[in-house]
């Protein structure tokens, strides 16, 4: 049996029995540090309990961190001003104007989901035993981690945030809804298709008795 590098596909060397054509699979060194070096770009940071100094695009500081309580996560539609949680849509709009009013700062904390990492299992490619029994999935973990992201602006900035969070969700909802209705439309039709292309269909002309 040749064992082959799953990668690369280079012939790493051979084992008994040498007649048989199979090939196992295993990583050769160069591979190996590729894939540590790349796995190594994704190493959560910063880690939970931990604060990270970011540049946003728009040239203002803000401060990475993780999360670690429910309380704490936020959605892609939602911002936490001064501690406060709100969902980004054009009915909450006059609800958060009049909660930035009433805040006495005119500079005030506002964090928003920044990114997220989660982890992709890739699949085996070993040769399994006939004799192995099935493996039992175990429920799987959650193994994403959600960055939030916190900067402090003035309020009429978080205006801007909020509308512009709020434009974004508005869309999404008509994406989704759009899709929706193309997919009940084409269902519908599908169904209309088969009931035409059925026996039965037209069974009640077919079954007029002659005069």
């Amino acid at each position: 049996m040749k064992i082959t590098c799953s990668d690369c596909k280079t012939t790493l060397g051979e084992q008994t029995p040498f007649d048989d054509p199979f090939k196992i699979y295993a990583r050769c060194v160069s591979c190996l540090a590729k894939q540590k070096e790349k796995a190594s770009r994704f190493t959560p940071e910063p880690k939970p309990g931990q604060k990270k100094e970011i540049t946003l695009e728009n040239g203002m500081k803000g401060v990475l961190w993780v999360p670690e309580s429910k309380e704490e996560k936020l959605s892609l539609g939602e911002l936490a001003v001064s501690g406060k949680r709100c969902f980004c849509s054009k009915y909450e709009r006059v609800k958060c104007q009049n909660y930035l009013a009433g805040l006495k700062d005119e500079d005030v904390d506002v964090s928003f989901l920044h990114s997220m990492t989660c982890k992709i299992e890739t699949s085996s490619k070993s040769r399994k035993k006939k004799q192995d029994p099935p493996k039992i999935e175990e429920p799987k973990k959650d193994d994403s981690i959600n960055y939030n992201c916190t900067i402090r602006a003035p309020k009429h900035y978080v205006q801007l945030i909020f509308d512009d969070m709020a434009e974004r969700m508005d869309r999404v909802l008509e994406i989704l809804a759009e899709a929706s209705l193309k997919a009940c439309k084409e269902d519908r039709q599908k169904a209309n298709t088969n009931d035409a292309l059925s026996p039965m269909s037209g069974s009640k002309e077919l079954g007029n008795p002659i005069s």
